[in-house]
């Protein structure tokens, strides 16, 4: 490499770093904790998520019905199950009309608030951090920018280390008796070079999560057609569960069909499944989308995705595991899977979980050698 463009890379390099390292080292710490999000909310909050088993477990509307009668001029957004195992509370997130979100857990058998918590709860303001920085859309575009910007930072940073062959041995390891300025830049170069891989992929996997195309496209029914003198055909039955859908507006779209008939769809739809994950969207999107597992499952990696038309019941789209191709990295599902480390287990999630400290170190370990360098400069 020639001497002027290492300069001008290394001085990209030492920028980058210094300007959003704050930033890196938030994302960094705060996704190392939510690779284990799940354990360590309920070992923080262990009543939350616990209720006594009883015979048959209510309908989802009756549930969301309790929770919206507690909190009056809250607007359910989604409810979700942390697992399968039978005592799991449901947790159902209701939104304000300034888009607060407010966590209601309620008894699946009796339909009891068990608790509920805002979000700038514990957990929750560490996922906010991590995935839009408390600043919503804004702070979403902002972390799929510096996800670009950390791909050329981790890409320049191995090829400014890259040595000549013969060199490569002493390159890969630290010289402890070479002074602490030599020590940290060792400790910065190997950080980087061995943690590459992964820091590369938690990097690449931010746009796809980021700025996903994932609502399939699809509008209300068609309105009904002229009378004709053929005789009216049976109206369909109402539906068995409690809980009045969605009111449609005059001159617009039909009602809502209940949230237990989507969820009852979606898990007819993958026979053995339970319900994960069920979202009404607030504004006109016409679907439900729906997450189901496996039993005994709960990984992102093994949850079949189901969209459902939320005026007919319908099917539109079924995306279930599969296996990965280059376009897969493109599914918003697929790339959250690889970037917590889900795909692999319980090692893939360990290795992200150190993955996400190198964040930290490298920034800890680079400032130093600016810091050292500014110093002998002045």
């Amino acid at each position: 490499m020639k001497p002027r463009t290492k300069k001008t890379l290394l001085a990209f390099h030492r920028w980058a770093g210094i300007s959003a390292g704050l930033i890196i080292v938030l994302v960094g710490v705060t996704g190392s904790i939510l690779v284990f999000e799940d354990e360590l909310d309920v070992a923080l909050s262990p009543d939350l998520y616990s209720a006594e088993v009883k015979r048959s477990r209510l309908p989802l509307d009756q549930v969301i019905s309790q929770a919206v009668r507690t909190y009056p001029g809250w607007r359910p957004a989604f409810v979700s199950r942390l697992d399968d195992a039978p005592g799991r509370t449901l947790t159902v997130t209701l939104v304000d009309a300034g888009g607060n979100e407010r966590q209601v857990f309620v008894d699946p058998f009796t339909a009891e608030i068990i608790g509920e918590r805002s979000s700038l709860s514990s957990m929750a303001l560490i996922r906010r951090l991590h995935g839009d920085l408390t600043l919503g859309a804004v702070g979403e575009n902002a972390l799929g920018l510096l996800s670009v910007l950390l791909m050329a930072m981790f890409a320049i940073g191995l090829a400014l280390w890259w040595p000549r062959k013969e060199r490569l041995p002493g390159a890969l390891t630290v010289k402890w008796d070479g002074g602490s300025r030599r020590v940290i830049r060792d400790l910065h170069n190997l950080g980087g070079v061995y943690m590459f891989a992964f820091l590369f992929l938690s990097a690449v996997t931010v746009p796809p999560i980021v700025w996903k195309l994932t609502a399939p496209q699809v509008g209300p029914p068609a309105p009904a057609a002229a009378p004709s003198s053929a005789p009216p055909s049976a109206p369909p039955s109402a539906p068995t569960n409690p809980g009045p859908p969605m009111q449609a507006r005059a001159g617009g779209p039909p009602p809502t069909i209940p949230w237990q008939d989507a969820a009852d769809a979606a898990l007819e739809a993958v026979p053995g499944s339970w319900l994960g994950f069920i979202l009404r969207p607030l504004g006109p999107q016409p679907f439900f989308l729906i997450r189901v597992f496996p039993p005994g499952e709960n990984a992102v990696a093994r949850q079949t995705t189901v969209f459902v038309n939320r005026y007919t019941g319908d099917i539109i789209r079924l995306s279930a595991p599969a296996a990965p191709t280059w376009m897969s990295l493109l599914s918003a599902d697929f790339a959250a899977s690889l970037h917590s480390g889900a795909i692999a287990g319980l090692p893939g999630r360990l290795v992200m979980f150190v993955a996400g400290l190198f964040f930290p170190a490298l920034f800890a370990t680079g400032f130093l050698l600016w810091w050292r360098r500014r110093q002998r400069a002045d």
